[in-house]
């Protein structure tokens, strides 16, 4: 007697890889930023307080540099926050594209059992 029987598996198909380092690509860019922030902060504040400035305008200037200062800091905390979580997900998905449900159908011819 032959009857058909199915099964159904998951096979990775092709080699998991780790694409971590792929963060270290994007933070360069938010290290640069950085950089460059942080330069020109630098020279807003050899303008204003190393000239020994004084005022209400300079100290307006003053405080809006921290703040701007502050908000970019956090900013770019924020985007290397969701550089890792975005390259781990990318991560999961492609490693999710490497695998592959199949499903088998084969007949199975029971042979008759002599006791």
């Amino acid at each position: 007697m032959k009857d058909k029987e199915s099964i159904t598996i998951t096979e990775k198909i092709v080699a998991s890889e780790n694409l971590m380092h792929k963060k270290q690509i994007l933070r360069k860019y938010t290290e640069e930023i950085f950089k460059i922030d942080k330069a020109f902060f630098n020279l807003m504040d050899d303008i204003i307080v190393n000239e020994d400035q004084k005022g209400e305008i300079v100290e307006a200037m003053k405080e809006e540099t921290k703040k701007l200062t502050t908000y970019n800091r956090n900013l770019l905390d924020h985007i290397d926050k969701r550089v890792n979580k975005i390259v781990q997900g990318l991560d999961e998905q492609v490693d999710e594209i490497k695998s592959q449900r199949m499903t088998i159908t084969y007949e199975n011819t029971h042979l008759p059992k002599y006791v």
